[in-house]
C-alpha cells in the first residue's frame, strides 16, 4: 500500500536531517540548500515499512518559503510535525500547525528533534504539550528522536506504522489527479511532471489532460522512485513522461507548477468557489494579518493543490470574519484552477506575510448571482455536512438543481460516473429522491412538476373547450420555461400524465375526463350551421359560406371534431346523420351490383361529384371499398 507522509515544522529544527536518518536520501537537491543549509523546494524521498510504500515529502520551514510548505502539504496521509528539543514552539511551528488544521491533515505525529541536546527532556516534552493543549493536536504522540544518535528512530517508526493500519485511500471511487510541483524536460525525453498521485490509477497509454491550460497529453511512461511502471497508484510520488505536452512559456499556455494531469471530461476549471471559511483563534507571532478581521470583498492568495492564484472574498451574511470564527464564503478567482469540490485550501494576506484562514470547498461549480440568498444558504448548509461524502453530495445538488442524469457525475466533483451511478441507486432505494430513465429527482420536486404538467393541461381545456387536446409542441414548450427541464425529461414527464388519467390525442395531449364543449355565446351560430348543412341533404354550401367569420370557423371546428360534422375535404363538409345514410346508399348499392363505377353510384344516389368522389376516398381509406380502376367493390 502506498502512502505520502511529509514533514511540517520551524526552520531547521531538523525536517531534512530526520528525513535523511529514516530513508537514507537526502531530500534537498537544490545548491542553494546545499549551501544554506535550509529547505527551499519541497524535497522527496522514499522509505518501506512493513508493507508500506511511503513517500516523503520535505517540506521548506522558513518563513520566505511558506507557499512551497503550502504545496507539499496537500497530499498528505502523515504529517511529522517537527519540534526542536533546544529550541521549543517558535512561530513557523504555529503557522505550520494552522495551514495543517486547514488542509484536514489529522494524522499527525510529533516528532521532538534533537532529543539528546535537552537538558530535561520530559520537562521539554511536557512544554511541548502545553503548546498544543487546545489544538487538533492536543492528544497526538510525541515522540522525542535524535538525527545524530539515532534516539527513537525505531519508536518513530512504529507509530508511522500505527497511524498506516487506519488509513484507507478508497481510491476506485476517485477520478485520478496529480497536481503538478514540478515540470521539466530532459534532453531526448520530453516533458516530464511529478506530484502525488491521488485517486484511481494512471496506466501507461492514458489519455489525460492538463488543467485548467486544457492541453490534451498521453502518458508514455511512468516513475515512482525511479522505478519505470505500467501503472501508478493512488498515494505515490508519481513522475510521468508527457512528451506530446509542452512546458509553460511566456506567450505559450503548457504545464507549470499548479497544473493538474487528469482524465478528461469531469472538471471545468472554476472561477468561482462556494466554501466553508475558518480562521484559528490563536494569533501567530510576527503575523500581524493573523489578529485582525478579515473583511468582505478582500483580496487574498488562494493556495489549493500546488496552484496558487488571487482570489477576492464575499462573506455570505456578515461584513467581517474575525480569528476564531466560521462561516459561508465565496471566492471569486483572478485565475480558473483546477479544483472539486470536497478539496481544501489555505488564504494567505496579499503580501503573502501570513496566514489568514483556510477551509473546505462546498461547491466547486457555483455561480456569483444569489450568492447571499436563503436558498443557497440552506444548499450551503446542506452541503457543509460531508462536501467528500457522495451520498451527501447528491442530496445537497438536488436542492439546487431538483434533477440531475444519472449517466454522469456532477460537474466538478470528484467521484467517478460509475461511483456516482451506483451511489444514486442507493439513495432512490432509501426512498431519498426518485428516478425517471436516466434522471434523479429530488421528490417534492417531481410531485410538483407533474402536477404542474397536468395543470397545463387542464388549463388549456378550460380556453379551449372545443378543442380534443393540448397541441403536444405548446405543452412541451410551456413545461420547459417553467420547470427548466431539458428535452428527455420532458418525456418521462409525458410518459408519467399518459399512465396517470391522461391520453395522446394527434399531436395534442389531453385529460381523459375532457369533453368538448362550444362556448355557450356560439350556440346560436351551431345551431343554424347544423340546421343548414341537415337541410342541404348531399348538396351542402361550400365552406367558404358556411363559415366566413371567425366565430363560424370556429364552430365549423368545433363540430367536426365533435363528429356532429364530418369533413369530406377542406372544401365540403356534410351533416353527420346526412353522410351516414349516404354512405349506407352507396355500400347498399355496390352489393347489389358487385362493383360500381362512380358514375353509376353518383346516378344511384343523386349526389354531386364534390360530395361523392371525396366520400369515396374516405370509404376507401377506412377499408370499407376496394378500388380497381374504375371500379370499386367491398372489401
Amino acid at each position: 500500500m502506498h502512502l505520502i507522509l511529509g514533514t511540517a515544522g520551524h526552520i531547521d529544527h531538523g525536517k531534512s536531517s530526520l528525513v535523511k536518518v529514516l530513508t537514507g536520501t537526502d531530500p534537498d537537491r537544490l545548491p542553494e540548500e546545499k549551501a544554506r543549509g535550509v529547505t527551499i523546494e519541497l524535497g522527496f524521498a522514499h522509505l518501506t515499512l512493513g508493507k508500506y510504500e511511503i513517500g516523503l515529502i520535505d517540506v521548506p520551514g522558513h518563513a520566505d518559503f511558506v507557499n512551497n510548505m503550502v504545496s507539499g502539504v496537500g497530499s498528505l496521509d502523515i504529517a511529522l510535525f517537527i519540534v526542536a528539543a533546544d529550541d521549543g514552539w517558535m512561530p513557523q511551528s504555529e503557522e505550520h500547525l494552522h495551514i495543517l488544521n486547514y488542509l484536514g491533515v489529522k494524522n499527525v505525529i510529533i516528532a521532538l528533534t534533537k532529543a539528546d541536546l535537552a537538558e530535561d527532556l520530559d520537562f521539554t516534552v511536557e512544554l511541548v504539550r502545553e503548546e498544543l493543549l487546545g489544538t487538533t493536536l492536543e492528544e497526538a504522540p510525541i515522540v522525542p528522536v535524535s538525527s545524530i544518535t539515532g534516539m527513537g528512530i525505531d519508536a518513530l517508526k512504529e507509530e508511522i506504522l500505527k497511524l498506516a493500519v487506519g488509513i484507507n485511500h478508497n481510491s476506485s471511487s476517485l477520478n485520478p489527479r496529480l497536481s503538478v510541483d514540478r515540470a521539466f524536460s530532459p534532453t531526448g525525453v520530453g516533458t516530464v511532471v511529478t506530484g502525488t498521485l491521488t485517486g484511481s490509477d494512471f496506466h501507461k497509454g492514458d489519455q489525460l489532460v492538463c488543467l485548467p491550460q486544457g492541453l490534451d497529453c498521453t502518458v508514455r511512461n511512468a516513475q515512482n522512485h525511479n522505478q519505470s511502471l505500467d501503472t501508478v497508484s493512488s498515494g505515490t510520488r508519481t513522475a510521468l513522461n508527457l512528451p506530446d505536452l509542452p512546458l509553460s512559456s511566456k506567450g505559450k499556455p503548457g504545464v507549470k507548477r499548479g497544473s493538474v494531469i487528469t482524465t478528461p471530461g469531469y472538471l471545468q476549471p472554476p472561477l468561482t468557489l462556494d466554501v466553508q471559511l475558518q480562521r484559528d483563534k490563536r494569533p501567530i507571532t510576527g503575523q500581524t494579518a493573523t489578529k485582525r478581521v478579515l473583511k468582505n470583498t478582500e483580496t487574498v492568495i488562494l493556495h489549493h493543490g500546488t496552484s496558487r492564484t488571487r482570489a477576492r472574498i464575499v462573506l455570505h451574511s456578515q461584513p467581517s470574519l474575525h480569528p476564531g470564527e466560521a462561516c459561508f464564503a465565496q471566492l471569486r478567482l483572478e485565475e480558473p484552477i483546477a479544483a472539486c469540490t470536497g478539496d481544501r485550501f489555505v488564504l494567505r494576506d496579499g503580501a503573502q506575510q501570513g496566514t489568514l484562514a483556510g477551509g473546505i470547498i462546498l461547491d466547486a461549480n457555483a455561480k456569483p448571482r444569489l450568492f447571499r440568498s436563503e436558498d443557497r444558504a440552506a444548499f450551503l448548509t446542506e452541503r457543509s455536512e460531508d462536501p467528500t461524502n457522495l451520498r451527501t453530495v447528491i442530496l445537497s445538488e438536488l436542492r439546487k438543481t431538483p434533477f440531475l442524469s444519472t449517466t454522469k457525475s456532477i460537474p466538478n466533483t470528484p467521484f467517478t460516473t460509475e461511483t456516482f451511478s451506483k451511489t444514486c441507486e442507493q439513495v432512490v432505494k432509501q426512498k431519498k429522491a426518485t428516478q425517471r430513465g436516466n434522471w434523479l429527482l429530488d421528490s417534492d420536486w417531481w410531485q410538483q412538476v407533474t402536477t404542474q404538467a397536468g395543470q397545463l393541461v387542464t388549463d388549456y381545456h378550460q380556453q379551449n373547450p372545443d378543442a380534443p387536446s393540448m397541441p403536444i409542441e405548446a405543452w412541451r414548450k410551456a413545461l420547459a420555461k417553467s420547470s427548466k427541464a431539458p428535452a428527455d425529461l420532458l418525456e418521462q414527464i409525458q410518459k408519467h400524465l399518459l399512465a396517470n388519467g391522461y391520453s395522446s390525442k394527434g399531436d395534442g395531449i389531453a385529460s381523459q375526463e375532457h369533453s368538448l364543449e362550444l362556448p355557450e355565446k356560439l350556440q346560436p351560430i351551431a345551431d343554424k350551421m347544423l340546421s343548414t348543412l341537415k337541410g342541404s341533404g348531399l348538396t351542402p354550401p361550400p365552406v367558404v359560406e358556411l363559415a366566413p367569420d371567425k366565430d363560424s370557423k370556429q364552430v365549423l371546428t368545433f363540430l367536426i371534431r365533435s363528429g356532429q360534422v364530418i369533413e369530406l375535404d377542406p372544401k365540403a363538409v356534410l351533416e353527420a346523420s346526412v353522410y351516414e345514410e349516404f354512405k349506407k346508399s352507396i355500400l347498399s348499392h355496390i352489393q347489389s351490383t358487385g362493383k360500381a363505377t362512380a358514375s353509376e353510384i353518383r346516378q344511384a344516389t343523386g349526389a354531386t361529384r364534390k360530395t361523392l368522389m371525396p366520400t369515396l376516398e374516405r370509404l376507401d381509406a377506412e377499408g370499407l371499398t376496394l378500388r380497381d380502376g374504375d371500379y370499386r367493390s367491398l372489401s
